[in-house]
């Protein structure tokens, strides 16, 4: 199955089109990843029930910040597993454990995930935007105190599951 028919089944199989509330922002935000997630990364994967929630905590922040109006923070968590999978499918470097390599792999998407995201957005004439420097911390915690609105879009690998949020400023 080519990339575009596997990009429209998976997010037609999903909660996608039946959540309310939800921006054309992020709902551009998720299309574009699903998409990206196909062409470079795999396009053997399902969308978990997207959420929109009031907080979250993690134990790597792994982020990007997407400034301009409107304004975003972008990160991606999940079990350890997952992630050193996640990275090594997209990077193909023999990936095997949760290291500076891997943080960078899955950063390193992020970063190309966000970018075609804010030139789609520039190429609509929908808004001009920017990114800040992809960084990795520990511990994070995020709630509607700092955000207007908070996405959860879990990605549903054979080998795990890796979540994306995108949050709204």
């Amino acid at each position: 199955m080519d990339n575009k028919k596997s990009y429209s089944k998976i997010l037609e199989a999903s909660n996608y089109g039946h959540i309310d509330n939800m921006s054309d922002f992020v709902k551009t935000y998720i299309e574009k990843l699903v998409y990206n997630i196909c062409m470079y990364v795999d396009s053997d994967f399902s969308l978990g029930s997207i959420e929109i929630l009031n907080t979250f905590s993690g134990k790597i922040e792994l982020s990007q910040a997407i400034t301009g109006v409107p304004s975003a923070y972008s990160c991606i968590d999940g079990k350890e597993e997952a992630l050193v999978a996640f990275a090594e499918k997209y990077s193909g470097l023999g990936i095997t454990s949760l290291d500076v390599l891997a943080r960078e792999a899955i950063l390193d998407f992020l970063n190309l995930h966000n970018g075609l995201f804010v030139v789609l957005l520039s190429k609509k004439n929908i808004c001009e935007l920017s990114l800040d420097v992809p960084k990795q911390n520990g511990n994070f915690s995020i709630d509607l105190a700092q955000y207007r609105s908070i996405t959860v879009i879990p990605v549903m690998f054979k080998f795990g599951t890796v979540k994306f949020f995108l949050c709204e400023v």
